[in-house]
């Protein structure tokens, strides 16, 4: 059998890849996977190759289903795993293992270099990168770091755990003739790959989480913010969002929040604030929002012909008591009367906002998810579903953790359920994995930025565990007057 393919990850507990008979592009290649120990070769596992696999996705390898990421019965030690192999059934030899570091430069600037790099057969440590400029008389390393910050995109490839990410801010600008010359690489390897979508222009920031008001309409028992000291809503003033907006040129599009953790359209001038923004710049706005607050026709047709990129819609269940359950203070009359508008409106609308929808995943709605995840992709105009656990925060009620939280065979199960959407089609955000190492908080270019109603500014620093940000005020909006200089000096750490 002419087989195509590589053995990708070895770890401890699983092995990952893809392969595929490239005679036979609809057959799915079954597999064993094979300690081969030379005083005792013996088979651990069978496997077909049938997930779909993203780096296939660019269409010249059938339909991207040839991947595998087959679990180990016993973990093993790193010595039996340098002995592991992957033998497709009818071919002549075990898969040829990929190279052995794996990763790319995202981003490289006459400012900071970043990007992630990770040992493909030993996912656990964390590699040392060089950023190197050559010189006449041979070379001169500026910066060297470990590449252990948590990178969200892998997160959602589901790359080990996700914590290979590297940014390096140089001490001076380099040259644009530096810039191009500069190469990063794994101590004493070769250089990584510049990545076909390289960024070469600096990005202080990418995104802006800002809240317009300081409240919600719901208590939602999963909800990580705790409102038990809320008592009164808050709004931003108009002089604090117009400082905000100088934020649009710099963030990217759907980067420019006006939710995060609360209900927008509490604002009496939700609206308005949108239409303030200038038409050529909405394309950077995305909020959340729970339909939870009864609104007019009006108003839809308004957000339908407004402009924004993206729309995040909250739902656990369409059965009437289990929405109610999830949605504390919700109402699921209202709620269907608001959805049924939205969903006119978008019909109605030339170039709608993309609608992503959220779901929580718990006991009492998860069977009923596959269905919700087919019915708002067939009837509901949604342009991505995302599957979410729970941000286990201390204030989330231990009773409903015991009674709702999914085991790992629960989330088996979900995942198997929804094996036939993409990965842009249906994220599934399972609880992440402690990793072993732990790194600080640390601020990494692009940057993010929080904006709280009354103006409070803050920087996004990276945590390992669980995957978020942690926001550090620093100052007022309206007090910032260079940004530039504001945020390259805060990603430095000054």
């Amino acid at each position: 059998m002419p087989v195509q393919g590589y053995l990708d990850e070895i770890s401890a507990t699983h092995v990952q890849g893809w392969v595929r008979d490239s005679s036979d592009p609809q057959a799915r290649v079954a597999f064993d996977v094979i300690l081969d120990l030379p005083e005792a070769p013996r088979i651990l596992a069978h496997g077909i190759a049938d997930a779909y696999y993203p780096g296939l996705d660019d269409g010249s390898f059938g339909d991207a289903r040839y991947g595998f990421k087959t679990p180990l019965p016993a973990p093993l030690s790193p010595e039996e795993c340098a002995h592991l192999a992957i033998r497709p059934h009818g071919a002549a030899a075990a898969l040829e293992r990929a190279p052995k570091f794996q990763g790319y430069v995202d981003q490289r600037s006459t400012q900071h270099v970043s990007g992630w790099v990770r040992d493909r057969f030993n996912a656990s440590t964390r590699v040392p990168v060089e950023a190197v400029l050559p010189t006449p008389d041979g070379e001169q390393i500026l910066l060297t770091a470990s590449a252990d910050n948590f990178a969200a995109n892998l997160a959602q490839l589901a790359i080990g755990d996700a914590h290979y990410g590297f940014s390096l801010v140089f001490p001076q600008p380099l040259s644009e003739a530096q810039r191009d010359a500069l190469i990063i690489r794994p101590a004493g390897a070769a250089p990584l790959p510049l990545a076909p979508d390289l960024v070469t222009s600096f990005q202080a920031v990418s995104f802006l989480a800002m809240d317009i008001v300081n409240n919600c309409n719901l208590r939602c028992p999963f909800c990580l913010f705790d409102y038990s000291t809320t008592r009164t809503t808050s709004v931003m003033a108009d002089d604090v969002f117009d400082s905000a907006l100088r934020l649009l040129p710099f963030v990217d599009d759907a980067g420019f929040w006006l939710s995060c953790l609360h209900e927008p359209s509490l604002h009496p001038e939700f609206l308005s604030f949108i239409q303030r923004v200038p038409r050529q710049w909405r394309r950077k706005i995305m909020f959340t929002t729970n339909l939870a607050k009864r609104m007019p026709a009006s108003y839809f047709a308004g957000l339908a012909e407004s402009g924004v990129s993206i729309i995040n819609l909250s739902i656990e269940s369409m059965d009437p008591p289990v929405y109610e359950k999830f949605r504390k203070g919700a109402r699921w009359p209202i709620f269907k009367e608001n959805w049924d508008r939205l969903t006119a409106a978008w019909s109605a609308a030339a170039a709608p906002p993309r609608l992503r929808y959220i779901a929580m995943a718990y006991q009492s709605n998860l069977r009923e998810l596959p269905g919700l995840v087919s019915h708002l992709r067939e009837a509901r105009h949604a342009w991505q579903i995302e599957i979410r656990h729970t941000y286990d925060y201390g204030h989330i009620p231990a009773d409903f953790r015991q009674a709702e939280y999914l085991h790992d065979a629960d989330w088996a199960w979900l995942a198997a359920e929804l094996a036939g959407y993409t990965p842009d089609e249906v994220i599934l955000s399972q609880p992440p994995t402690p990793p072993a190492h732990r790194q600080g908080e640390v601020p990494v270019f692009p940057l993010s930025a929080g904006i709280e109603w009354d103006g409070t500014l803050s920087i996004g620093f990276r945590r390992p565990y669980p995957a978020k940000r942690e926001y550090i005020p620093s100052g007022n909006i309206r007090a910032v007057q260079d940004l530039d200089a504001f945020f390259l000096a805060a990603g430095r750490g000054r």
